[in-house]
């Protein structure tokens, strides 16, 4: 009985090393193998391994051997390819909902659905630049307690987060409690939102306006499992909104000094990074400044338009006078 317990341990053991240390460009000789099950505290001969090697074919995946004098022997089944997980782990690397901790846990797990030598591959060949993250490390629970609220028919509360420059990081309205009754989540520029209805908050002629609130900034969410989930808006189209919402494209990029209320500062990291500086205008109390590397074009001004005046581009002078234009033409047209 020993012996089988035995032989089912070492037969896991060779399972995790062809997983884990192989793929099609990366074999293990038999010898090589030997010496990785001795670290487990087996000694098996070649004609052991070869035994194992079938019951590994027949149970599990198909054991590959090279061709010459010392064949390697690996397993190329995966449930991705390479080039796979890297568009995944860009992916997540692009959430910028996400903490940089659950992002580097995830990334791991990603790497491991790989051989070590592929994942090793991928550390040297993937770089990230300036990409956003959260310091909401709740969102997972966020995500979870809307998917349970749209699964089975209710709305949501929450408190929603805001940045105010002297405070820092505030809840916003004084920590009133929204009630929300969600659509769907979408993903847009690195974050993830939840688009709904607020009926009980909203004013008469915008009871069923949908509106988007960014899932890593909304904290102690309940479901409200007393009330039932309203309608949504008749012929509502997801992918419409989210385009309608938050098309921005970029054009060619320009350096950019914006000034703005103080009161936007969450609106402007909403579009920039994080990390970007800001910091207090010498000359208007209420406002502050950032430089920005941004597309300028009609998208932009577009954007900076919908503030009302809530932000201004400073310099440089061309690009102010280039968004002047723009404004004079709307209202022209």
């Amino acid at each position: 009985m020993a012996n089988v317990e035995n032989a089912r341990v070492r037969l896991i053991c060779v399972l995790n090393i062809l997983v884990r240390e192989t793929d099609a460009n990366h074999g293990l000789t038999i010898r090589e193998i030997r010496s990785r099950l001795k670290e487990y505290g087996f000694e098996p001969d070649r004609k052991t391994l070869y035994s194992d090697f079938d019951a590994i074919r027949e149970y599990f995946a198909y054991v590959e051997k090279t061709r010459g004098n010392v064949p390697r022997y690996y397993i190329d089944e995966r449930s991705f390819e390479v080039e796979e997980i890297m568009v995944l782990i860009d992916a997540v690397e692009s959430a910028g909902f996400m903490t940089q901790k659950k992002k580097e846990d995830l990334i791991r797990k990603l790497k491991e659905l790989t051989s070590s030598k592929q994942a090793n591959e991928l550390n040297a060949q993937i770089h990230y630049i300036g990409r956003h993250h959260s310091t909401n490390n709740d969102y997972i629970y966020t995500v979870s307690a809307i998917r349970q609220a749209l699964a089975e028919g209710h709305p949501v509360t929450f408190k929603y987060l805001d940045i105010d420059f002297e405070k820092g990081t505030v809840y916003k309205h004084d920590g009133m409690d929204y009630i929300l009754h969600p659509i769907a989540m979408a993903w847009n520029n690195g974050f993830y939102y939840c688009i709904g209805t607020r009926p009980e908050q909203s004013p008469e002629g915008e009871k069923d306006k949908p509106r988007q609130f960014r899932i890593d900034r909304m904290k102690h969410v309940n479901v409200l499992k007393d009330s039932k989930l309203a309608p949504p808006p008749k012929d509502f189209d997801v992918a419409k909104y989210m385009e309608a919402t938050f098309s921005m494209y970029g054009s060619k990029p320009e350096k950019i000094l914006l000034r703005f209320d103080k009161r936007l500062l969450q609106q402007f990291y909403d579009h920039f990074d994080q990390n970007i500086k800001v910091f207090q205008d010498p000359e208007h109390k209420d406002c502050v400044c950032a430089n920005v590397e941004v597309g300028v074009g009609p998208t932009f001004y577009a954007w900076v338009s919908t503030y009302a005046g809530g932000f201004t581009i400073v310099e440089p002078k061309r690009v102010r006078e280039a968004y002047h234009k723009h404004l004079r033409s709307a209202l022209e047209s």
